[in-house]
């Protein structure tokens, strides 16, 4: 002891630091050989490459521009316990979403998702076993219900009547679009989903509609508890940001099965499903009949795995909708040729004694394009959902150990100068071809994702936007703001990215 205490100055005690951090950086370094550049001294024990960050940013995205301007489009570093791909470059994004899906189709095991989905018991952050179940059942509700098309479009016609209503309530005054729009998507949605359950003066729904919406927008909290995630120790911790997105949305999940269990009671698998959660349960009922074991059956087809699903489609489907008309009317009153090229398409294929059918839709190319071009440049969901390597792989010829995340930046992608000319001008007519066109295979547009992973609910989304798009401009043109210019569209970030706030004129057509 008395040799040991000799031997401890402050000399030797600077010296052993820094041999166990050069330990420290050479396995790190060992550990990213062949993974794609980044920054490697700056790697810390217990935090990594936190101070290679721009803390000045408030997302994600802004905190490693700095890293992408010194790096490239594709760069790797590591945060807490967790390695990261940053995937930019077009080839990246489409080798992670289309490529090598499979490979990449993992999704970060982290306290707050785990918690958050009752144990990986939803579709948008689970995989596996699970996921490929749960999935395939939504999807086979989905197409059983979306192929019902006089019924779906009754569900969205009834909600685009009350648009009209509203639309000529305001007599040519100015109007903010985005709460009337999100109220309608939410209706739209709502009814799809619940069928006539869904009444907007029970209170339960109205505190489903609030804590959703309250989720959506507590961006920094959201933020906070994913960065937090990343180093593990901080669950033993009772941080408030976790705490508070932990409550609004387990409670979402806890009136969803207050609402399943009401409809359990009823529900009568001879008769057809009018609503989504119907199709739901005619959908696991027909894979637990596939199922062998009651082992798999109590593990895989839990109530838990519902109420999941039932969330996922609500979180995931009206705020995003509603932010992507927002951004079309806003992009239609800056550039009113295009408004006017889609009115006279109305006009030559519906005429103006009837409204627009969705029987009309491969007749109005440029509806369609006005959609996808409000899609690319708005960027409501500006980077796809992190992705998770199941295995050592490659990704543009670099190496990806296994369990490595991996953000595509599908932002990115859609700003690209390269593949996208004058990318951040609207320009609806960049989706179609000189015969007028649509064109769907441009390999560089990923709105909903691609691949295995992406959304199940693209269909349904755009048959919403086309109705609800084409019903307004078949009866209105929709000017600036009374003695003013056009709207200057400018971004902002929740957990989805919606246009700042803007005020328009509803003009009825004649």
């Amino acid at each position: 002891m008395a040799l040991f205490v000799e031997h401890l100055c402050l000399t030797n005690v600077v010296f052993a630091v820094l041999l166990v951090f050069m330990i420290y950086l050479l396995v790190e370094f060992y550990q990213f050989r062949g993974m794609p550049p980044g920054p490697r001294l700056t790697n810390l024990p217990f935090i990594g490459n936190l101070f290679s960050f721009d803390f000045d940013a408030t997302t994600f995205q802004d905190a490693v521009v700095s890293l992408r301007k010194k790096y490239g489009r594709l760069f790797s570093l590591k945060l807490g316990s967790y390695k990261f791909v940053i995937a930019g470059s077009t080839e990246a994004v489409r080798e992670v979403l289309v490529t090598k899906s499979s490979e990449y189709g993992g999704r970060p095991k982290t306290y707050s998702l785990r918690t958050l989905s009752l144990g990986f018991k939803n579709i948008a952050f689970s995989d596996g076993l699970s996921w490929k179940i749960h999935r395939r059942i939504l999807i086979s509700a989905l197409r059983q219900h979306i192929s019902n098309t006089a019924f779906i479009e009754e569900r969205v016609t009834y909600t685009a009547s009350k648009l009209l209503r509203f639309l000529e309530e305001q007599q040519q005054k100015d109007f903010d679009p985005a709460d009337f729009l999100n109220q309608c998507i939410v209706e739209v949605l709502g009814r799809i989903i619940f069928g006539n359950d869904w009444d907007l003066s029970d209170p339960q729904i109205n505190d489903l509609i609030h804590r959703n919406e309250l989720g959506l927008k507590s961006y920094k909290d959201f933020q906070a508890m994913m960065f937090l995630d990343f180093f593990p120790l901080s669950q033993l911790f009772p941080f408030s940001s976790r705490k508070k997105i932990f409550g609004i949305f387990l409670s979402t999940l806890e009136i969803i099965r207050l609402k399943l269990r009401e409809r359990m009671v009823t529900f009568d698998p001879q008769v057809p499903s009018s609503n989504l959660m119907d199709a739901l349960l005619h959908a696991q009922k027909e894979a637990m009949e596939e199922t062998e074991t009651n082992e798999i059956k109590a593990s895989l087809f839990s109530e838990d795995h519902l109420i999941n699903t039932i969330q996922d489609m609500l979180t995931a489907g009206y705020e995003t909708t509603a932010h992507a008309l927002t951004f079309a009317l806003g992009y239609l009153v800056q550039y009113p040729d295009y408004q006017y090229g889609i009115q006279k398409q109305l006009d030559d294929v519906v005429g103006r004694r009837r409204m627009p059918q969705l029987e009309d839709r491969p007749r109005l190319p440029l509806i369609h394009a006005t959609i996808m071009e409000s899609l690319r440049l708005g960027n409501v969901v500006p980077q796809a959902l992190p992705h998770r390597a199941v295995q050592d792989t490659f990704l543009c010829g670099y190496r990806v150990p296994k369990d490595t995340i991996v953000y595509p930046d599908t932002e990115a992608i859609h700003l690209d100068p390269a593949f996208w000319k004058e990318p951040r001008l609207f320009n609806p007519y960049r989706h179609l071809d000189k015969d007028g066109n649509l064109i769907t295979n441009q390999g560089n547009f990923y709105p909903f994702g691609a691949g295995r992973r992406v959304c199940p609910g693209e269909t349904l989304a755009k048959l919403e936007m086309f109705v609800l798009l084409s019903w307004m401009l078949h009866k209105f043109t929709f000017l600036p703001e009374e003695g003013k210019g056009p709207p200057t569209i400018t971004h902002r970030r929740a957990i989805t990215q919606y246009p700042a706030p803007f005020k328009i004129r509803a003009m009825k057509r004649n």
